[in-house]
Formats: C-alpha cells, structure tokens, sequence
C-alpha cells in the first residue's frame, strides 16, 4: 500500500509534467470554453443547408436579444447532417448552459435509426427555437390501388442523399403504401433529385424545404408541369398544403384514402416522429442541467432575436413555423417518439439495409 509521503511525492511530479503531456489524453475534437456569462452558438454541421440559412442571420439576432454589442460568438463543426456537434454538445456543453446548439433535422433523424456514430440524446434537450418546413414527396408513382397498380409490392425507385438520411420517411412511407421501395443513393439536393426523377432513374422524390428559396419552389411546379406532382406531405397536421398552383393532401389524410389498413400499424406509428425530424430545419437547444435563472434569460433573448428584420425577411413566405416556449416543447417531444415506435423504426431498417447495400 503507498503511504502518505509516497502519494504526496507522485502527485507534485505529475503538476511538474508539461502541459502537453496532459493535453495528448484530451479528444480531439475537444473545444475550448467560453469566458464564465458569455453566451456562444455551436452551430452543428458547418455545410448543411441550415448552417447555410441561418449562421448569417442567428448570432446577429442572439446578439441583439442578449443586448451584446456584437454577435454571438459562432463554433462551427464540419458536417452535412450535424451529427459531430450535436455528440460535442452533450460532451462537452451538458451542464454549463451558455452555450446553445443549432442542430438540423438530419441529426434527429440519424439518432431515430440509431446510427452508431450517435452518442446524444436530443429528447433531453431543452428548445429555445423550433423552425420547422413540411417536406413533400414528389413522384410519378400510382398510390392507389387501380387495376394497373393493383399488385402489392411493386418496386418504387426513391432518390436519397444516404440509406438513412433525411428523406427516410419518404421511404417508410412507399412501404405503408404497400410499395418495396428501392433507395437510390447520392441524391442530396433538390436539383441533383430533380434530375434524376426527369431523367426516369427514380420515381419518387422528397423536397425537404419545399419553399425554401425560390428557385426550389420554381423547381416543384415546373415538375408538377412536367406530369410529377406532389403526392402528399409528410406531416400529420390538419387540412392540406398549398405550393404555388398545388394544393396538397397531407400524409394522414393520403393514407386514409389510399391505404387505410396502414393507420394502424407499428410502422405508421415510426413515420410519424420520422416525419416530424426531417421537417426541422433549426432546433436552436440548450442542455438539459441548464439553470432556470440562465433559461430564462436565453429564453427572453431568443423572444426578442424574432423581432430582428433581417430574421423576419428570410422567413417570410418561406414556409416555415417557428415555435418557442412550450410550443417548441411539445413539438420536440412529440418528434423523440416513444420506445415502441422506435424499435419498430430500427427493426424495419435492420430487415431492409443489407438488400439496400447491396442495391
């Protein structure tokens, strides 16, 4: 057993130790903290489509609602679907509060499938800001049953940007559908889908910001023109969705009509929380050990950050809904989903994947 003078003795040799001996046992992604009161954004995924939309826009009106003279200051994580800062969050950030994560839908969605590379849990998350867009799926596809589309199991070719991206619920849906979908990989923006739906590669698409700029909003009619227009809209809220020159079932009510008998199953019960992360297109989050007194004030900065002009322009007749407060709760909750319609989600893909690899 070491005695009293030993330990004392090994423990003033390792302060004497330099400083990089210490600093080879830290991660590498490891980040650097914060001065103690200064609120910062990491922004997760620095290539997505929402770092894109948002880091010129976000820390500007942070900044102004926090009454900083500056914006906030902005971490960026290299990435396309956020993954890598959302796991930097939770390590890293998961008690200090101060600093706030703005994540996109495709970390939530890789989380649901369960992606090995997820080590965090969003449903602990506290949301300051939800925005969220109503993905459309797009296609020449007959859904109903006719007599020409009768059989079950018809393959459905779907573009995708990987096997589990974000236009996952899309292909769950072919499924419930009674369609054997058929994900074809490497289609990750609107244009590079477009093309290949007009070029007869794929039959089905998904446009996850369907009035997100103008030019992708032009790109929907011009297909719709072109004989492939919307087949419905990934989400569960009441009534229809309305792009220019097309009004839109949303997916309840297409299933309703055209496969009633999926209502009940375990998979439509997966789709929905699935449905709900691929139409996020910020969660602005804090941990969940934050304080009241420091969710309060982040809470009240982000109130105030809505009314910026520059904010409110980008997001006009952009299609989106923000939500705060509560609102942002329930949505984020409800998007976690619960044990069951998650191991079906997992289970579903686990039977899929290996004929998916193999194409």
């Amino acid at each position: 057993m070491i005695n009293r003078r030993a330990f004392i003795a090994l423990v003033a040799a390792g302060s004497a130790l330099p400083w990089g001996a210490w600093a080879s046992e830290l991660p590498r992604e490891r980040l650097p903290q914060l001065p103690t009161g200064t609120p910062g954004l990491l922004m997760a995924g620095s290539h997505s489509a929402m770092a894109e939309r948002w880091s010129p826009i976000l820390p500007t009106a942070l900044g102004q609602g926090f009454g900083l003279p500056t914006p906030l200051g902005v971490r960026d994580t290299v990435g396309q679907d956020g993954v890598t800062g959302a796991n930097l969050f939770d390590s890293q950030f998961a008690s200090d509060g101060m600093m706030a994560l703005a994540a996109p839908g495709s970390a939530l969605v890789s989380s649901l499938c369960g992606d090995p590379r997820i080590h965090f849990d969003y449903s602990r998350w506290l949301p300051l800001l939800l925005s969220l867009t109503v993905p459309i799926v797009i296609g020449r596809t007959q859904l109903h049953r006719s007599l020409g589309s009768f059989m079950r199991d018809r393959p459905v070719r779907i573009a995708v940007s990987t096997l589990t991206g974000i236009e996952l619920p899309t292909v769950l849906a072919m499924t419930l559908f009674g369609l054997r979908p058929i994900p074809v990989t490497g289609l990750a923006t609107p244009q590079a889908a477009a093309a290949a739906l007009r070029d007869n590669q794929v039959d089905v698409i998904q446009i996850t910001d369907p009035l997100g700029t103008p030019e992708t909003a032009a790109l929907t009619s011009t297909l719709a023109q072109a004989g492939c227009p919307a087949l419905f809209a990934l989400t569960d809220r009441p009534g229809t969705v309305s792009l220019p020159g097309q009004t839109i079932m949303n997916m309840e009510d297409r299933l309703r009509q055209d496969a009633r008998s999926a209502l009940n199953s375990l998979l439509h019960a997966a789709l929905r929380p699935l449905a709900g992360a691929a139409g996020v297109d910020l969660a602005l989050v804090l941990p969940m050990l934050t304080s009241s007194a420091t969710l309060a004030r982040w809470r009240a900065a982000t109130t105030q950050a809505l009314h910026d002009g520059t904010l409110q322009a980008t997001m006009h007749d952009a299609g989106r809904t923000l939500l705060t407060g509560t609102d942002a709760t329930e949505a984020l909750r409800q998007i976690s989903g619960d044990t069951s319609s998650i191991m079906t989600l997992r289970r579903w893909l686990a039977a899929n994947l290996p004929s998916w690899r193999l194409g």
